[in-house]
């Protein structure tokens, strides 16, 4: 599992403190809760989440005006996803944040997407679990190298038999159907136009990806 230490950055320090506010402030939704904990499950195609507050009394779910705002809560997350990616070695898919109205909060990430049904065995809206179109489209904005890619989504990739966008290091770049686009800091440039790959020209990186998706 790939670890993304950003915890000390000051991104992170404020987005917790904003959603403390929120949460327990003065006019907070959720003053008199014990804590709140909210999952986010982030890809380029689109996003979803789910959160509960625990007082006393039992378990609640937010949603309506008892959830966070979309400044807070969405822009933030997807800020931190871009500052955690690396070249080659990828980002993070879930978000796991907890809420305390007396102490600092706390956000985890994590490389799968952590579902949860709802109470009657049900996906959360907007929740299921992705095919290979979904992570190939993950892959082509935020590059991983062969073996950064986690065994997990090989097995999608290959039960649909799809050939994922790779992270190139010898041009810092992301190949996929012939094409190559640089990759910076902050995942792929789709400024830049893309250039032509001659497979016969540069056979080492396909093979690979042979090897990975049908053995041998």
């Amino acid at each position: 599992m790939t670890s993304y230490n950003l915890r000390d950055e000051p991104v992170i320090m404020r987005g917790l403190a904003r959603l403390q506010r929120e949460a327990f402030g003065p006019s907070g939704f959720a003053v008199g809760i014990t804590s709140a904990t909210a999952t986010f499950i982030h890809h380029v195609s689109g996003t979803s989440w789910h959160g509960s507050m625990q007082a006393e009394s039992g378990m609640s779910f937010m949603a309506g005006d008892q959830r966070f705002s979309r400044e807070a809560w969405n822009d933030w997350l997807e800020e931190c996803r871009i500052l955690a990616y690396r070249p080659g070695a990828g980002t993070w898919t879930t978000a796991e944040v907890f809420i305390f109205p007396d102490r600092p909060g706390q956000l985890q990430f994590f490389d799968e997407e952590r579902l949860e049904r709802d109470p009657d065995g049900h996906w959360y809206p907007g929740e299921h679990p992705s095919d290979a179109r979904v992570w190939a489209e993950e892959l082509l904005h935020f590059p991983r190298a062969v073996d950064n890619i986690p065994s997990w989504m090989w097995d999608i990739f290959k039960a649909e038999d799809v050939a994922p966008p790779i992270y190139n290091p010898e041009f810092n770049s992301v190949d996929w159907k012939n094409r190559r686009r640089p990759v910076t800091d902050r995942g792929t440039d789709f400024t830049v136009e893309p250039t032509v790959i001659d497979p016969s020209l540069e056979p080492g990186v396909f093979a690979k990806i042979g090897k990975k998706l049908f053995g041998g």
